[in-house]
C-alpha cells in the first residue's frame, strides 16, 4: 500500500511539472523567438520493459521489493522548430532564417544565444535586448550613430548612412550549433553553449523588419492540457483509495474481537 502511495504521488508531481511547463509555453505565446519546451518521463516503460523480459521466455520473474516507484520527469526537451516570421516595419527588429543565433553580452560579460531579434537603441547608440544586454557583433558590442538610416543586410552587415555616405559599421555575430540538444536554457529567452561548440553561421540569413514568432502552438497545448487533467484527477482518487485500505489495516484488520 505505501509503494502505490509513492508510485502515485510520484505521477502527481510529473503531471504538476507537465502542467506548469505548458502553463509557461502559453505564458510565451507572444515572445519572439521563443522555442517550447516538452517534459519527457520514460521510468514506466523502462519498468514495462523490465517485467516483459522477467516473464518471457526464459525469464526470471523479478522480487517486487526492486520494482522501481513510478515515473519521473528524466529531461526537459527544446523543440527548435522555427516560428512562423511576422513584419513589425521596425528597423531594430531582425528575425533570423537558418539554424543560426544571435549573440549577445550579459550584464556578468557571460556570452548567451538568442533567436529574439527585437532589438533597441539605447542613449549611447548601443544595440542592445529588451532586458538590457548588448548585442555582439563580430568587433564586440554594436555601437550605430546614425539610427535614422540603419540598414542591416542578410549577412548581418549593419549600414548606416544615406545614399553614398552610407557605410559598414559592423556584422552581427551570428552562430550555429552542430547539437542545438546540448545547449542549456538561462534566465528569460536565452539559452548557454557549455560545451563550448559555437560556429560562425554558414547558412542563416537576417531579414530587417520582421521577427520570429513563438513555435507555440496555443490550440495544441490546450489539448495536451487534457490528459494531464485526467491523470492527475486520477491520481488523487488513487490516493484517497489508498488512504483508506491503510485506514482497514491500522484500524480493522488487526482488532481484537
Amino acid at each position: 500500500m505505501l509503494r502505490g502511495l509513492y508510485i502515485t504521488m510520484n505521477s502527481l508531481d510529473v503531471q504538476q511539472a507537465k502542467l506548469n511547463n505548458i502553463s509557461n509555453n502559453l505564458a510565451n505565446l507572444a515572445t519572439p523567438g521563443y522555442k517550447k519546451s516538452n517534459l519527457l518521463d520514460n521510468r514506466f516503460a523502462e519498468s514495462l520493459q523490465l517485467a516483459l523480459e522477467a516473464n518471457g521466455p526464459g525469464g526470471k520473474r523479478q522480487p517486487v521489493g526492486e520494482g522501481n516507484l513510478g515515473n519521473l520527469v528524466t529531461q526537459v526537451q527544446i523543440d527548435w522548430q522555427p516560428g512562423p516570421l511576422t513584419e513589425t516595419g521596425q528597423a531594430t527588429d531582425l528575425a533570423l532564417e537558418g539554424k543560426g543565433f544571435f549573440v549577445v553580452e550579459n550584464d556578468n560579460g557571460e556570452q548567451l544565444y538568442t533567436r529574439n531579434g527585437s532589438f533597441v537603441i539605447d542613449a549611447e547608440g548601443n544595440l542592445r535586448t529588451v532586458e538590457g544586454y548588448l548585442v555582439l557583433g563580430e568587433g564586440g558590442p554594436i555601437t550605430v550613430e546614425d539610427r535614422e538610416h540603419l540598414v542591416v543586410r542578410e549577412d548581418g552587415t549593419i549600414m548606416t548612412g544615406a545614399g553614398r555616405e552610407a557605410e559598414a559599421v559592423d556584422k552581427l555575430q551570428l552562430v550555429e550549433f552542430p547539437d542545438t540538444a546540448r545547449l542549456q536554457k538561462a534566465d528569460g529567452n536565452y539559452f548557454t553553449d557549455p560545451d563550448g561548440t559555437a560556429e560562425p553561421a554558414a547558412a542563416t540569413t537576417v531579414v530587417q523588419g520582421w521577427l520570429e514568432k513563438s513555435n507555440v502552438d496555443p490550440v495544441q497545448a490546450m489539448i495536451d492540457i487534457i490528459p494531464v487533467a485526467r491523470i492527475y484527477e486520477a491520481g488523487q482518487k488513487l490516493v484517497q483509495v489508498n488512504d483508506d485500505l491503510l485506514d482497514k489495516a491500522i484500524n480493522q484488520v488487526a482488532r481484537v474481537k
